[in-house]
């Protein structure tokens, strides 16, 4: 009889994190056991407790910052560039945001012990658009001085739309679509819009 492959952690937790994200915190241990084709003896003798698998599954996943900062200094528009970047950004949040909203929701969250095991990708990313803004500055294609509130306007900005996203806050609006009425959100029509008009705004002012 052929030997059983053995399931590794990480196949584990990609499906726990699956599972509480649709049930929360109350998600059995014995429908994740079920899920992944091993008993629920294995989840405790690999994480011990539900609490620690539940906190395992949910890490925020790592942000590809190489990816997201792919533009070349002094290259194309100031504008241009962080669109791309922004873009990318609020894609990630997208990724992050329900991951993080469930574990802070979870009762036994306590934030310097998160703090003291990761590092917030909001900081992360907030200190490379930081240093990547210095950067135009250095060639006189930003003004001195702006980078670090540049930063935090975008990255509050880019946060604000995908956690409306996640709780559910933003609008709908109706379009047709051929001889039926389909709906779709603000966000899938217009985030890029929102970016793009928050960046024009930061680069040229609001005084004409």
């Amino acid at each position: 009889m052929p030997r059983q492959k053995t399931i590794t952690d990480d196949e584990i937790l990609a499906v726990a994190r699956t599972l509480f994200l649709q049930v929360g915190a109350k998600a059995s241990t014995r429908t994740l056991a079920k899920l992944v084709g091993i008993s629920e003896a294995v989840i405790f003798q690999r994480f011990g407790t539900k609490e620690n698998l539940f906190f395992a599954a949910m890490v925020p996943p790592t942000a590809q910052l190489e990816t997201i900062f792919a533009v070349r200094i002094g290259a194309e528009r100031v504008e241009t560039n962080l669109q791309s970047i922004c873009v990318q950004i609020v894609a990630y949040f997208r990724e992050v945001m329900p991951i993080f909203l469930s574990s802070i929701a979870h009762p036994a969250f306590d934030l310097p012990t998160f703090l003291q095991r990761h590092t917030l990708p909001a900081m992360q990313i907030s200190d490379r658009l930081c240093a990547y803004l210095n950067a135009e500055a250095d060639l006189g294609r930003i003004r001195p001085g702006s980078a670090e509130t540049m930063a935090a306007i975008l990255i509050s900005h880019l946060h604000h739309l995908a956690l409306s996203e996640t709780i559910g806050s933003h609008h709908s609006i109706d379009l047709v679509g051929g001889a039926s009425l389909r709906r779709q959100t603000l966000r899938e029509r217009n985030d890029n819009l929102a970016i793009a008009d928050a960046i024009t705004l930061l680069c040229r002012g609001v005084i004409p």
